[in-house]
């Protein structure tokens, strides 16, 4: 009788265990996917200010495969602003058209690849405690 009860304890401490892990690793994805959505609503309103400033209209994304490595206490988002920033500049400074006309959709990457421009669309990879305002800027004066 008491081996069995002993068994019994064990299993009921097992499924414990268990149930704890799963409920854990389920609360980490979602924890996970909050997150980037609030990432994903913060890039929609910063280029939808870039597109107020430029007289233009911008969609917004982020390509998380190429986020990967995106450091979990950094904000993708704001890493990507200063490329938004760049976009402005060349509107205050006149280049509104060339916005409005070159640019129709903004991509934020996590890779480092740096600005690239594909048909209308702008793609900025950043990289953790980089600022993309010159780079960008420059980029899109020779490009656009």
């Amino acid at each position: 009788m008491k081996s069995a009860l002993s068994r019994l304890v064990a299993l009921g401490a097992g499924l414990a265990v268990a149930t704890v892990s799963t409920v854990a690793s389920a609360q980490s994805p979602l924890k996970e996917l909050r997150a980037r959505q609030a990432e994903e609503r913060q890039l929609a309103s910063e280029v939808a200010y870039t597109g107020n400033v430029c007289s233009a209209r911008i969609s917004s994304r982020i390509d998380w495969n190429r986020a990967r490595d995106w450091p979990a206490d950094e904000s993708l988002a704001d890493a990507c602003d200063n490329a938004l920033g760049a976009i402005e500049a060349i509107c205050r400074g006149g280049g509104s058209d060339k916005v409005a006309n070159g640019i129709s959709s903004f991509t934020c990457t996590g890779d480092g690849s740096g600005p690239s421009l594909d048909g209308k669309t702008l793609t900025f990879g950043a990289r953790p405690g980089g600022n993309g305002f010159s780079q960008t800027r420059s980029y899109l004066e020779d490009s656009l």
